[in-house]
């Protein structure tokens, strides 16, 4: 991504992790949520980094889904001060994610003695990917890459990630 196509108001040094949306759900998919928790860190940093913010991480990393509307408010902000706009809502967004997070959590502590609640599970893993596509959308959107060109190939360090993540579920199977 050249500098040069991104509008006065940005800077050189990212303010937000840009991602492309198919990396960022097969990467959340196949580490177990793992790398939603990496994103959303990173994102932090970033912001962070760009602006001489000081963020606690301790509160966002505990309650990820407590500060999801600060971050997307403040990359819708960062949108609007570069003269442009982009069609979503920060708080509808975040409690998407919420209320699909906490969703997954009680189904998931149901599923095992019920298995025929699977295709409810796999319908709410499906509703999230669409709201953290769209999320991520924004965020391009916000750092001038809009597809997410700049990282969007799997490095060696995301198939470490899987690899670790498989092979801890491959245990966990096998002492069950």
């Amino acid at each position: 991504m050249s500098t040069g196509t991104l509008s006065p108001s940005h800077s050189a040094r990212p303010a937000f992790f840009v991602v492309a949306v198919p990396k960022l759900i097969f990467m959340t998919l196949f580490t177990s949520g793992l790398y939603w928790l990496f994103w959303y860190l990173r994102n932090w940093e970033l912001y962070r980094e760009a602006n001489g913010y000081k963020v606690m991480l301790w509160p966002r990393v505990l309650w990820p889904e407590l500060f999801l509307y600060s971050l997307l408010s403040r990359v819708d902000r960062r949108i609007r001060a570069s003269g442009r706009f982009y069609p979503w809502s920060p708080w509808w967004l975040a409690c998407g994610l919420l209320s699909m997070t906490c969703s997954q959590v009680c189904l998931g502590m149901v599923i095992l003695p019920m298995p025929e609640l699977a295709p409810v599970a796999l319908m709410l893993t499906a509703v999230l990917c669409l709201l953290q596509g769209r999320v991520q959308r924004g965020i391009n959107y916000c750092e001038g890459d809009p597809e997410g060109e700049g990282n969007s190939q799997l490095t060696l360090m995301n198939w470490l990630w899987i690899s670790v993540v498989t092979t801890g579920w491959l245990v966990l199977d096998w002492l069950s």
